[in-house]
């Protein structure tokens, strides 16, 4: 992506925008100094239709967080704030303090990348209060306790040091009792996702913006934001979700936001495990729609870590578009809304309905997820993770059959196999679970469930000794 001048007609005017590298590039058409609002309506709540590509689990939504990187990463401090009532803590790649742009595609190349003129973090801080004042977010007051991880490289000069710095005076402001962890201008960094061994040069900004850093990233981030955490997996047992975005907004495309997203889910968390959603965010020119197709969901680094502690793993998408966002970016500056930085913001909206959709199904019976933050000091140095097969899982049915336990029965299988087997029956491509109607999730042998038999032909969703 090259640093470039357009001329964008809008309404019957021509305007000259900066486009920059990686996530500011392509003026919005609504942008430069004053944001004007493109012909759509872009603040209007959206009409959500009945979600039926997202399985219903056992989410504690309490323990949502998210991550991003470059533009993802100046979407996860606002999704972070917006709704900071359900969130854990966040974790930022190159990213900067909320609302940085204030509307500006000029402000984000200058001040918001390039460090230039930046104000002081405390103005960013009174912003949100000021929005948290009139409702716009969640109150600030919620991140006091959480936990943060930051990331900026040595070389990144997409978005300098001093914009990171800003972040990390911003977070450290409003967290008093939480953590605030900074791995400031790491070393051979650039402007990339930093993983133990997948990518391309950690000192080299280029697709798939993901460098082979010697370092656990996403690790790291998990590990700030959760505390302790098991041992990543070396072959993930999980499946791949494909979200129809429609679902959970209308027209995505008129918000620059693709046909389809992604999530992987845990075998244990398809099972009916107590789980918790961690929202990852790429950035620009990295989404599904690019040349980077799977390689950020599927090698960023969270997969592993998500597979064996309980957190299923959110993969929105953008698409580029013509004029106002070129390059697929998260909109962190207004190009599709000027309530892009709150809860009425589009692209917020749809995330935050999908977490809701993932935590349709919490029975808070399945045991709990650990919710004490560990806010001792992170060891920054590289995580052994061992090697990483993210091949296709086994996917064939397990059934444990009755188990001694009191009940009728308890059994574990692919949700197919339990709707052959007449414990449950498909509803719109989905099985149900026979008596109880409890959604287990897509009707088909990737998804696997345990079902208690509590009563003749009553099945809930439970555990199996």
């Amino acid at each position: 992506m090259l640093l470039d001048t357009r001329t964008i007609s809008q309404r019957n005017r021509v305007r000259i925008c900066l486009s920059t590298l990686l996530f500011a590039a392509g003026c919005a058409a609504a942008a430069c100094d004053d944001a004007a609002a493109p012909d759509h309506d872009r603040g209007a709540p959206t009409t959500v239709s009945a979600a039926l590509s997202l399985p219903a689990l056992n989410v504690d939504i309490t323990q949502t967080s998210t991550s991003g990187l470059s533009s993802g990463a100046f979407m996860a401090v606002q999704m972070h704030l917006a709704h900071s009532s359900i969130m854990r803590g966040a974790a930022v790649f190159a990213g900067g303090p909320y609302d940085c742009a204030e509307g500006s595609i000029a402000n984000a190349v200058s001040r918001c990348q390039q460090g230039t003129s930046l104000p002081a973090a405390s103005h960013f801080v009174q912003l949100a209060q000021q929005q948290a004042s009139a409702g716009a977010i969640d109150p600030t007051s919620n991140l006091a306790s959480q936990n943060v991880y930051l990331f900026g490289g040595a070389d990144d000069t997409t978005v300098v040091p001093a914009t990171m710095d800003n972040l990390s005076t911003f977070y450290k402001t409003l967290i008093t009792s939480g953590s605030v962890l900074y791995d400031a201008r790491h070393a051979g960094a650039a402007h990339t996702m930093p993983t133990l061994n997948f990518g391309g040069n950690c000192d080299i900004t280029a697709d798939p913006f993901i460098g082979k850093c010697n370092f656990d990233g996403a690790g790291k981030a998990l590990a700030q934001i959760y505390g302790t955490l098991a041992a990543p997996a070396t072959t993930l047992g999980g499946t791949f979700v494909t979200i129809a975005q429609a679902d959970f907004i209308a027209n995505p495309k008129s918000h620059s936001l693709a046909d389809n997203g992604f999530a992987y889910i845990p075998a244990d968390c398809q099972a009916g495990a107590r789980c918790r959603v961690h929202v990852a965010f790429h950035g620009c020119q990295q989404s599904a729609t690019t040349d980077v197709a799977d390689k950020f969901y599927k090698h960023a680094g969270y997969n592993e870590w998500a597979d064996t502690n309980h957190i299923v793993v959110l993969y929105p998408q953008t698409i580029s578009t013509s004029g106002s966002n070129p390059n697929g970016c998260w909109d962190w500056w207004g190009y599709d809304s000027p309530n892009y930085f709150k809860k009425t913001g589009p692209q917020i909206q749809m995330v935050r309905a999908m977490i809701d959709a993932l935590a349709a199904g919490s029975t808070g019976d399945a045991g709990t997820v650990d919710a004490a933050p560990d806010s001792g000091p992170i060891d920054s140095g590289p995580i052994d993770s061992g090697p990483v097969d993210a091949g296709a899982p086994d996917t064939g049915p397990v059934d444990s059959g009755p188990a001694d336990s009191g009940l009728l029965g308890c059994f574990t299988a692919s949700n197919f196999a339990h709707v052959q087997a007449g414990r449950a029956h498909d509803s719109v491509g989905h099985a149900l679970a026979n008596g109880s109607n409890q959604d287990m999730g897509l009707d088909n042998v990737f998804f696997q469930t345990s079902l208690r038999e509590t009563a003749p032909n009553f099945y809930v969703i439970g555990t199996c000794p």
